[in-house]
């Protein structure tokens, strides 16, 4: 077992020790053990990555700036799931901002960041079309928390990835017709006039001044 001391506390790591690489995602501890990196030899935690079956080997002397750590607890998983079905948030307008914001998300390590991604970027495609970059950013969030979320439910990564879609869409659709049921409730019934304005319109004379203006100017001298 390897142990690296930080300011919060001791980080274990051990073979198949379940750890998150904010870049890469969610893996299994598969070795630590000496590898070649950049030319040198030098001491290495080997993560077998979850989605993608990536193999990622992290320098121990690099461990607190790789910022690796546990896979969270059921409980706060079921809490980053959660946020799926959440109220989402406004993205910035310009696309460069926007892009960058989200990856601050993926990259944040923090699975309930990961999920505000997903949730932002799919609720936002309801009425704007996804760019490259968006879809691009969406991808890489759901591989992200599909990772954690196999390694703690115990499935395979494709049902994670099904899971964080399928809630992702049902949240979206919850929040339209929520809102929707707020503007009807508030009055908003899309109607284009009231009914004394119907009456108005209905009653002899009522705009008879316009027809009478057009018959006549229709009329050749």
């Amino acid at each position: 077992m390897l142990k690296i001391a930080f300011w919060g506390g001791l980080m274990k790591y051990d073979i198949n020790g379940k750890v998150v690489d904010p870049i890469h995602g969610a893996g299994v501890i598969t070795e630590i053990s000496d590898q070649m990196v950049s030319g040198e030899i030098c001491e290495c935690v080997v993560i077998e990555i979850v989605v993608g079956k990536k193999r990622v080997m992290v320098p121990t002397e690099s461990l607190l700036e790789a910022e690796l750590r546990p896979v969270v607890s059921s409980e706060d998983l079921d809490e980053a799931l959660s946020e799926l079905f959440k109220e989402p948030d406004e993205l910035p307008k310009d696309w460069r901002r926007r892009i960058e914001k989200l990856k601050d998300r993926v990259h944040s390590g923090e699975p309930r960041e990961v999920a505000k991604a997903i949730r932002d970027i799919i609720a936002r495609s309801v009425l704007n079309k996804m760019n490259p970059s968006e879809k691009r950013v969406l991808n890489e969030a759901i591989n992200v928390f599909a990772g954690e979320v196999a390694l703690v439910r115990n499935i395979r990564s494709d049902s994670a990835r099904e899971l964080i879609k399928r809630s992702a869409q049902q949240g979206v659709q919850q929040n339209i017709e929520s809102n929707k049921s707020d503007q009807e409730s508030d009055g908003v019934t899309g109607e284009p006039e009231s009914t004394e304005s119907a009456k108005e319109a209905s009653k002899p004379g009522k705009g008879s001044g316009a027809a009478k203006s057009r018959k006549k100017s229709s009329v050749k001298k």
